[in-house]
């Protein structure tokens, strides 16, 4: 009886957990609404500090690279460099060198022979060989305005670390134009509201620039962390280094294009998230910013936490009779936070139910694999529209199980149960 009880309250307990996270969010985008969101700076005068751009590149489409290049020739400013470091293997990065028309003589293309480190080891290699006062690192994918580098030197005397706004400029399949809306949320309330209030701002590893004496003094990017700017970003607010987002300056991203690509980029953020944890525990000794900046860090695991709990409670149904009554308030808390959250954060979608199963899904997944340091395979999210539109293997077994288990539990008479569990087999299905 006390065990039912127990798990009754955890259950309620993570629902309010899971809550939270999306209220926090309408509070942060409410906060905002109305107010000038602009950086004001002038950019009249140029200075001379020497930017080093510094880019890690992995089984990219040739194309992509050479749209890159394009595209980083034409800033305006005077004295910077570009550093892109390779991982591919000979072949490919002789493919990438041959597509490439003319290589400007401050951009360096340089291949690895040793991969360690993942993307990290690739950005410290990079940094390592670089020699600007300033150090920027963005992703293959990125695309800046010319004035992109000046906006840079400017705000960088000011601070000494900014993170910059993303924007999805690829916005024309129903995934794409999602992700595009999520991305402007994002930015709006977990980087602009959030530094207006004075939190803890994390860098991003695809639009993120540093004084080169202070990435040194911090230490550089840690090798094998799948999220290495959620690390970083850890260890600068312990330095006391406050990372400034800068709401004008804007670097051109790409959205995954299909659901597929969704599922294994967000599992990868939430792998990151669960994988740094006990460091984010760290962030407590900040007193109330800190715990906000730990729920940062974690939130992958709050999205997903009452949807693992539910399932949790559910097919304990076997042995343990938990009371209809925790089931019920739980769901109603979080249903209402869902509305408050959605009416707030408007979408327009045919497939919104099948996008918010592959986020909710992949965000659980990769948050308890990152917690219990599980491997994992890295995957590049793709920058063409050429992979498949389908789910892996592990997810649709998964949900076979919860179809199952919700079959044996209405043979046992747990009708309750048995529907919860069906429901999220339909939560899943519905994606195939």
């Amino acid at each position: 009886m006390q065990v039912s009880i127990f798990l009754g309250f955890l259950l309620v307990f993570s629902s309010l957990l899971s809550s939270s996270w999306l209220v926090l969010q309408v509070y942060y985008i409410k906060s905002i609404k109305g107010e000038e969101i602009e950086n004001r700076i002038d950019l009249q005068s140029q200075n001379n500090h020497k930017i080093s751009i510094i880019i890690a590149i992995r089984n990219e489409d040739t194309d992509t690279i050479n749209e890159l290049i394009q595209n980083l020739r034409n800033i305006n400013y005077d004295n910077y460099e570009v550093i892109i470091v390779s991982d591919d293997p000979p072949e490919k990065f002789r493919e990438i060198l041959s597509n490439i028309s003319k290589i400007p003589e401050n951009v360096k293309i340089i291949r690895r022979s040793e991969n360690k480190g993942r993307k990290a080891g690739a950005l410290n290699y990079g940094v390592n060989i670089s020699s600007g006062e300033y150090l920027v690192f963005l992703d293959a994918e990125a695309r800046v305005e010319n004035d992109f580098l000046i906006k840079i030197s400017k705000y960088l005397t000011q601070f000494d670390a900014i993170a910059m706004r993303l924007r999805v400029r690829n916005k024309e399949n129903c995934v794409e134009n999602v992700y595009y809306q999520m991305t402007e949320h994002s930015m709006n309330a977990l980087f602009l509201a959030r530094d207006r209030k004075n939190f803890i701002i994390f860098p991003n590893g695809s639009a993120f620039a540093i004084k080169r004496r202070v990435f040194e003094r911090i230490g550089e990017w840690k090798e094998g962390a799948i999220t290495e700017d959620l690390e970083m970003g850890i260890r600068l607010a312990l330095s006391n280094v406050k990372v400034k987002f800068i709401n004008n300056i804007v670097i051109y991203t790409l959205s995954p294009f299909t659901l597929s690509d969704l599922y294994f980029q967000i599992k990868r953020w939430a792998y990151g998230s669960g994988e740094l944890f006990f460091e984010g525990l760290l962030l407590l000794r900040k007193g109330l910013r800190g715990l906000e900046g730990f729920l940062y860090v974690i939130q992958w695991g709050i999205y997903s936490a009452f949807i693992f709990f539910l399932v949790l409670t559910s097919v304990l149904g076997f042995i343990v009779n938990i009371s209809p009554y925790f089931y019920t308030i739980s769901i109603l808390i979080y249903t209402i936070s869902i509305l408050v959250y959605s009416i707030n954060f408007k979408v327009n979608s045919y497939n919104l139910h099948k996008i918010s199963s592959v986020v909710l899904w992949s965000s659980l997944i990769g948050f308890i694999q990152g917690f219990l340091h599980i491997g994992t395979k890295w995957r590049v999210t793709p920058k063409t529209n050429k992979s498949k539109d389908e789910l892996p293997i592990s997810i649709k077994i998964f949900g076979i199980l919860l179809f199952i288990i919700s079959f044996l539990e209405l043979l046992k008479g747990l009708i309750f149960e048995s529907l919860i569990l069906f429901s999220l087999f339909l939560s899943i299905a519905i994606v195939q």
